[in-house]
């Protein structure tokens, strides 16, 4: 047992660790350099390649669904490789893996040829790659930067407890822009789970890829977070010694790294991708119609909720006739949710929720804030399905995550619009992270994501019902009837309703 000094010591370092946390700062950004979207000269790579659909399709914007991770990734290999001018990413997570590094050397091939990359990423994806970044940005056509940065780099967690307020606050949006021309905007972050690379766990995702006037949107949307207070750039917190030397000792490294890769399984199906001839035929199978881009300003915990696009989001949803689907992989609706749901079926609209199971989540926390409102979201008249954890080996662990898991947020309104981006239906996007997305008004691309919509439930949810003893499931492939969490084990479930009596609410 600890003596009653040691224990005084502890808390003692503690407590004075938390102090130096409470007093420490940002740094000043004075004259930081402001810069704007770059659009491609009309003789670029993809200006042609987009000349003709635009000029049959005068003022209107097209899209595609990328529905695989293959093709997710496929789509944004090959924008970086026709850039011309400028490559703009921003994301939420950009893992050090094999796909973050496939990325990554197209970025620094791009940079080489002298296109401008800029990079804007939310703090928590730099927390073990801070140095690698900023060598990065020593490249001149490179910059990096960091939205809502910690003051600690190597005691991150000192930042949150001491400043919890603006670190509870996260930039969420996904986006990637090549030449002011093309985009792909949607809920994927950058990790070998979102493209298919992954056998522990893959992200069932929707990114669109998209030509026209709403890329100009996206651009507009990117530079006023690259521009904001509260974006850093990387060297501001690494110090380079000698910055082309390491620069150069990344090269060298890539070269090693690309002779291992070029042999990788995941790389031949990505030059198997459908998608990849299509792009090269230029035959691909555009939506044309209206598309407009809706976000957060990036100093959303500082504005007022009718600057959040949570607004134009719940007056769509106040205008739906006839049916709404929400895609919401964390879905915690709260009572306000539910009272707008219910309301919505009490006037006849078919409304429909399809989540991750407490089997399929990635965060037991979330299905904890969402297993109490089930009940009255039935009695409600909301239909209510849950994705399965398909795979090898259902998930048993009240920790880590399953082979397989909803991450697409989507929602289809009647049979005419869309919203595809990275907004959950949960208090964290409503209130707390910056989110976007893009609203699409396209009919044929709504109906056939309707159509599709019988085939995938059947496949792959159970249906949540409500008897006399309360909920159960359904499988809808097999017809089997399930009286507790399908797939989860005791430890997970446990886990979950351990939760669900805290107070967590607000932060999920």
């Amino acid at each position: 047992m600890p003596r009653p000094a040691a224990r005084r010591s502890f808390w003692l370092m503690l407590f004075g660790c938390m102090t130096l946390g409470g007093c420490a700062s940002l740094p000043e950004l004075k004259d930081m350099e402001k810069s704007v979207k770059l659009t491609s000269p009309e003789d670029s790579l993809i200006a042609g390649y987009l000349a003709e659909p635009l000029s049959e399709n005068p003022g209107q914007s097209a899209v595609l669904p990328l529905f695989d991770g293959l093709d997710a990734m496929v789509a944004r290999l090959a924008l970086i490789q026709s850039a011309h001018s400028s490559i703009d990413l921003q994301y939420y997570i950009f893992r050090n893996d094999d796909t973050g590094r496939l990325l990554a050397w197209q970025l620094l091939e791009a940079a080489d040829r002298g296109v401008r990359v800029r990079l804007l990423l939310d703090d928590t994806a730099s927390a073990t790659i801070d140095h690698q970044l900023a060598v990065m940005a020593s490249h001149p056509n490179i910059g990096i930067r960091l939205y809502n940065p910690s003051a600690h780099r190597s005691l991150r967690a000192l930042s949150f407890l001491s400043d919890f307020a603006r670190m509870n606050h996260r930039m969420h949006n996904k986006s990637l822009t090549v030449d002011n021309r093309l985009s792909v905007v949607g809920g994927r972050n950058i990790g070998n789970e979102y493209f298919a690379n992954d056998e522990a766990v893959e992200f069932g995702d929707l990114d669109l890829l998209m030509a026209g006037p709403v890329v100009d949107e996206v651009s507009d949307q990117f530079d006023n977070y690259w521009n904001a207070a509260s974006s850093y750039p990387v060297e501001t917190f690494s110090r380079l010694e000698s910055a082309k030397e390491e620069l150069a000792a990344i090269y060298h490294t890539i070269d090693l790294q690309k002779a291992s890769l070029e042999a990788h399984p995941y790389v031949q199906r990505l030059i198997k991708s459908p998608l990849l001839r299509q792009l090269a035929d230029n035959r691909i199978g555009w939506f044309w119609g209206e598309a407009t881009v809706l976000a957060d300003p990036p100093e959303k915990h500082q504005g007022q909720a009718d600057e959040w696009m949570i607004k134009p989001l719940l007056e769509a949803f106040a205008d739906v006739k006839q049916r709404l689907v929400i895609f919401s992989p964390y879905f915690v609706p709260t009572d306000s949710g539910v009272t707008l749901l219910t309301d919505m079926a009490a006037r006849g609209v078919e409304v429909i929720v399809v989540t991750n199971s407490l089997a399929a989540t990635d965060v037991v926390a979330v299905h904890s804030g969402y297993q109490g409102y089930r009940e009255a979201l039935l009695r409600g008249g909301v239909s209510l399905y849950e994705v399965k954890a398909t795979g090898r080996k259902p998930s048993h662990s009240w920790k880590g995550s399953s082979r397989s898991s909803l991450h697409a947020k989507s929602f289809l309104l009647d049979n005419e619009a869309m919203f595809v981006g990275s907004f959950n239906f949960d208090p964290r996007s409503a209130w707390l992270n910056t989110e976007m997305g893009v609203w699409v008004e396209q009919g044929a691309l709504n109906q056939q994501m309707q159509a599709w919509l019988p085939s995938f439930l059947t496949n792959n949810t159970f249906k949540l019902m409500l008897g006399d003893e309360g909920l159960y499931w359904k499988d809808l492939r097999s017809g089997e009837l399930l009286y507790a969490e399908p797939q989860a084990g005791f430890w997970r479930r446990l886990m979950a309703d351990f939760l669900s009596i805290i107070p967590l609410e607000s932060q999920l």
